[in-house]
């Protein structure tokens, strides 16, 4: 059976992917959807409760919560492709470099990433960001360091299992370059398990963005982002609770989901490699 047709059975994915889908029209189509400007103050209107005027309510600095979700998951989720893309292609070259040619490439390669792998991800992160100051730029290069190893070791693995198959061998020693093979015989099959690694870390991407700016050193203000929002609105969370929900129940839907779609996705394809 294709792998499709055992995820569109599991209504929860096709629950999360609507919701993934109407959110990211949203934030596509933020300055349609958004009655105010994110970043617009009125001081006047503070700490508005959700109306028909601001669906989220305002926050300390009269600013629309709903505009800046909205705006928000624009900084939150296209920084977090972006960071993952990034890290699929370095791991696939340096992954696939080191599982096509072995030998003290491979080694080196090898104990880079093990070393890498050794220190603690938020705490690289932070000394990272530490040391250049934050911006966007910044953040992009701190987790896009500290978590690419993790898939240089996971690709080279996958080259390796197909590396010994025999029509692999066999067009290796016909005189198939090792960049022909890796590009017609590797990267077609392994592209399924990248898929569904990479669904499944884009969730701890966002966790690691939200964090970071939630503890002042990741997107800083004006611009909005979820974890920034979090923050701003933790220095009133007693006096005012509802101000932590518009952010942090959708920082917790899109983690939830995407963890939820990419289990499904991995379900799925070992159900079908085992038929």
């Amino acid at each position: 059976m294709d792998v499709m047709k055992k995820i569109v059975k599991d209504r929860i994915v096709l629950v999360s992917i609507l919701f993934l889908s109407l959110l990211m029209l949203g934030i596509i189509f933020a300055n349609v959807l958004s009655p105010y400007d994110p970043n617009k103050q009125d001081i006047m209107n503070k700490l508005a409760h959700p109306s028909s005027e601001h669906f989220f309510g305002t926050d300390m600095l009269g600013r629309d919560i709903f505009s800046r979700i909205l705006y928000g998951g624009r900084v939150t989720l296209l920084l977090s492709f972006l960071i993952v893309f990034l890290i699929l292609l370095i791991g696939l070259i340096f992954g696939g470099i080191s599982g096509m040619f072995g030998g003290w490439i491979d080694a080196s390669m090898m104990r880079f990433c093990d070393l890498m792998l050794s220190l603690p991800n938020e705490m690289m992160s932070l000394c990272i960001i530490g040391i250049l100051g934050p911006s966007l730029l910044t953040i992009i290069l701190a987790l896009t360091i500290v978590r690419f190893p993790w898939y240089v070791k996971m690709i080279r693995t996958e080259v390796l299992n197909y590396k010994t198959k025999n029509y692999v061998v066999f067009s290796l020693s016909s005189g198939k370059s090792k960049g022909w093979v890796f590009k017609e015989h590797i990267f077609p099959p392994i592209i399924r398990a990248i898929i569904v690694y990479s669904t499944l870390d884009i969730s701890a991407v966002i966790m690691s963005i939200s964090a970071l700016s939630f503890l002042g050193v990741g997107i800083q203000p004006p611009t909005a982002e979820w974890g920034r929002m979090l923050n701003e609105s933790r220095e009133i969370a007693v006096v005012e609770p509802w101000q932590m929900i518009p952010a942090g129940i959708t920082l917790f839907l899109v983690i939830a989901m995407l963890n939820y779609i990419g289990d499904a996705v991995a379900e799925g394809i070992n159900e079908a490699n085992s038929e």
